[in-house]
């Protein structure tokens, strides 16, 4: 059989495998408008937040185990394995009669979704060139964006008309549309087998170490004390889990992170990118918010409103410099000066908070964004154009897991920074109602003046220090050795027959 894929072929796979990527992302933000139907019909108010977290811990835990079992096994048996694996977990989802079972179910599927995000970037980067490869990995950019924005809209259209099950039922038709689309041509794809050969041992420490450390993340400040037994116990078992993981890739005949990838002078700058620019991104996404809503006393829905600047500029710069490297067969430049840009801005935002209005700050939100779009495809192309293709999914996971772990980190610590600045701040003020405990309880204030001004101080230090992050991933992505862009994809194409 034919190893060559034909134009019209390559362009099938990246429409099946953004179908497949974008069902998955659409799965992290469509749950959100259900939350409070669900709980109502389970009567469970104090489990609910675990159907997001459940999927969130378990999606991020797979994503480096996925790629290195889809760099063994093949991509397409990896992308129908996780296929199914996620329509079947949505289909335990539809017919759960309990919160517990419908944590469970939602645990299941973000194995699914995880790897539904991991393994189409790798075959990206099989079938494309990486010359072509910002391009397209603009194109995932996009897809994220649209699913953060159609998610909760989607979420809470079926809920409201429907019933809340149907979020979960529509994964199968659309899940097999995707498979079915791509599962003819990912045949042609080629495979050597190597059965046996993965590190089980590295899988569980990773999945473990992963497990307790989001756990932490997850429950620190809020079911549990940040400085207390149940934290110390999960920080430790996170400790001890990495380390043993760490050991354990020194050793192992097919490392799940080879070590080498450490040491390398492209991808190991690139994976403390992935943890410090797209994880302060996603922080500034989340925490920004409640700044429109507690500082400046907007509504849920004009939050929302302000924020979209932020998530399509973003995306507009992403596409640009896909098309830069594309043009110029490199993928420095662009990070460069966009990250540049962006702590310029979120420096003068910080040093500006109190003097500046909603509007104010929705543009320079907008035109940080602009800055960091360009990370995101360039640090793909980066990591994947250092590697053969034996590595492509192992690096595809090392660096998507990078990415998500440093979503986790920043949020934590984002939101531990604020609390930490407003109970020193609004402990001096004569305020009425019970202590905060949490930016959820922050939320639902309604403070006085001298209060907000409080909270818009603090943001000021948070976007501050956020600056300051960004200012690391610029000098961290510096190092990055800037190599010129092959116009081969690992998996050569065909001419089109007449």
């Amino acid at each position: 059989m034919s190893t060559g894929l034909t134009p019209r072929e390559v362009g099938i796979v990246i429409t099946g495998t953004l179908m497949a990527m974008f069902l998955a992302a659409l799965d992290q933000t469509i749950v959100a408008t259900a939350l409070p139907p669900i709980a109502g019909e389970f009567g469970d108010f104090t489990l609910v937040s675990w159907v997001v977290t459940a999927y969130l811990v378990t999606s991020t835990a797979v994503t480096p185990v996925i790629g290195k079992l889809s760099d063994l096994y093949g991509r397409r048996s990896a992308l129908l394995v996780a296929g199914a694996v996620f329509m079947a977990a949505s289909i335990f989802c539809a017919l759960a009669t309990s919160m517990t079972a419908l944590i469970f179910a939602r645990a299941l599927q973000g194995l699914g979704g995880g790897a539904l995000i991991t393994v189409p970037m790798a075959i990206i980067g099989d079938v494309v060139s990486p010359r072509e490869r910002g391009r397209y990995a603009g194109y995932f950019s996009s897809m994220w964006v649209a699913a953060a924005l159609t998610g909760p809209i989607l979420g809470g259209f079926l809920t409201e008309y429907f019933g809340w099950r149907l979020i979960f039922w529509i994964n199968i038709p659309l899940g097999a549309a995707a498979l079915l689309v791509v599962n003819q041509v990912l045949k042609k794809l080629p495979v050597t087998p190597r059965r046996g050969s993965i590190d089980y041992l590295g899988v569980a420490w990773l999945t473990g170490g992963t497990v307790a450390l989001l756990f932490l993340l997850s429950l620190g400040g809020k079911r549990i004390a940040w400085i207390g037994v149940p934290s110390l116990l999960l920080a430790v078992t996170a400790l001890v889990l990495a380390a043993l993981f760490i050991r354990r890739q020194w050793v192992a005949k097919e490392a799940i992170v080879p070590p080498r990838f450490l040491r390398h002078r492209v991808i190991a700058p690139v994976l403390a990118v992935g943890v410090l620019v797209p994880g302060t991104h996603l922080a500034l996404s989340v925490l920004a918010p409640i700044y429109f809503q507690v500082a400046l006393g907007k509504s849920v829905s004009t939050s929302g409103l302000l924020m979209i600047p932020l998530m399509v500029s973003s995306t507009m710069t992403a596409n640009l410099a896909g098309l830069y490297s594309r043009k110029y067969a490199r993928y420095k430049t662009p990070p460069l000066y966009g990250l540049t840009f962006t702590v310029i801005v979120m420096g003068l935002v910080a040093f500006f908070i109190d003097r500046l209005s909603a509007p104010a700050v929705s543009f320079a939100l907008m035109a940080a964004g602009l800055g960091i779009g360009p990370s995101y495809p360039c640090a793909t192309v980066a990591a994947q154009n250092a590697v053969e293709r034996q590595d492509m999914g192992a690096v595809t996971g090392a660096v998507t897991f990078s990415r998500a772990l440093g979503g986790a980190l920043a949020i934590a610590a984002g939101s531990a920074l604020l609390l930490g600045l407003l109970s020193g701040m609004l402990d001096q003020l004569p305020m009425e109602g019970e202590r905060i405990a949490s930016l959820e309880d922050l939320a639902r204030q309604t403070l006085p003046p001298a209060a907000r001004a409080a909270v818009a101080q603090a943001f000021g230090v948070l976007f501050g220090v956020m600056a300051g992050i960004f200012a690391l991933g610029l000098a961290v992505f510096a190092l990055v050795e800037d190599r010129v862009l092959s116009d081969q994809p690992t998996i050569r194409t065909v001419a089109s027959p007449d």
